[in-house]
């Protein structure tokens, strides 16, 4: 039983990397753009934490720095089935995973996530940046829906966007962790 607890106890940890509802705030885009349009990073503070930072996908919303407003954290394949295309959403996050890997250099990898999701900008920026995509669920990145209302200005819907999430390894080894703590301190208090 004790076991059985345990192993719950860590699923269900490394669950709450997606928090459902989150608060964001936009912060700025850094320095990078494809043809004026800025592109990743863009910089976030989520739940009022770190900053970090997120990937736009859509090219035809449109935010400025310090807007706020509320998002629906999902997984790739949960944001797959809601727009209906899960290719589409394995492809922008695995854009994503190269736009983090060289830290938004190459703002053309920003805009093949834009065209992939709207067909815009066009002619499409940059196809071969796909050649070496994979289907997958990527784990290690979330996918932040806005929430229409919750919007801190009158206007359209703010964009979509990515961001990192940590590994599930990570999230074990934590919540393992936190376990081996909580029956350290419960010997302590009942011996």
């Amino acid at each position: 039983m004790r076991k059985l607890f345990i192993v719950l106890a860590i699923l269900a940890f490394s669950s709450m990397a997606f928090a459902g509802t989150v608060n964001l705030q936009f912060n700025g885009a850094g320095s990078n753009s494809y043809n004026g349009i800025s592109s990743y990073p863009y910089n976030f503070t989520v739940n009022g934490a770190t900053p970090e930072f997120l990937m736009c996908i859509s090219y035809n919303e449109h935010i400025t720095g310090g807007e706020t407003w509320q998002a629906t954290e999902m997984t790739v394949t949960a944001f797959g089935t809601l727009i209906g295309d899960p290719l589409k959403a394995e492809q922008v996050a695995y854009l994503f995973t190269l736009a983090r890997a060289d830290g938004g250099a190459n703002s053309a990898i920003n805009a093949e996530a834009w065209w992939v999701m709207e067909g815009v900008p066009t002619p499409e920026p940059d196809a071969a940046l796909l050649a070496g995509f994979t289907s997958g669920s990527y784990p290690n990145v979330g996918v932040y829906v806005p929430i229409d209302g919750t919007q801190s200005w009158a206007g359209e819907l703010p964009q979509t966007f990515l961001g990192s999430t940590p590994e599930p390894s990570t999230l074990i080894t934590l919540g393992t962790g936190l376990i081996g703590l909580a029956g350290l301190a419960r010997k302590r208090l009942f011996s």
